[in-house]
């Protein structure tokens, strides 16, 4: 007879869409990529992703997947982040709500 036991692993995710300004697309991907260089990954931040919406002109979806919400919001409220809002958001015209969830793999 064999066991098996699964390991569950959960991470909080972070999801929130952008409507980016038009002709500021290169702009918002750039200033993107900035942050995750210049943070060089902030603790508790495993991974994130920037998804292109298909169906909707200059709309971008940020999916994050961190450790636990405590450390997202850490992040959220540290001076440094505040300014990184404060440059990006010349380029964005709306920003939608956010989804919270929880990954379980």
């Amino acid at each position: 007879m064999v066991l098996i036991t699964l390991n569950s692993f959960i991470m909080y995710v972070n999801i929130v869409s952008f409507k980016v300004r038009e002709g500021e697309d290169i702009t918002f991907l750039e200033l993107q990529k900035f942050e995750e260089k210049y943070h060089a990954k902030p603790s508790g931040l495993d991974h994130f992703h920037i998804f292109k919406d298909l169906n909707n002109d200059h709309v971008y979806h940020l999916v994050e997947y961190w450790d636990s919400k405590e450390h997202h919001d850490q992040l959220e409220q540290s001076e440094e982040h505040q300014y990184f809002h404060d440059m990006r958001d010349f380029a964005i015209e709306k920003k939608y709500d956010n989804f919270e969830c929880t990954m379980i793999v």
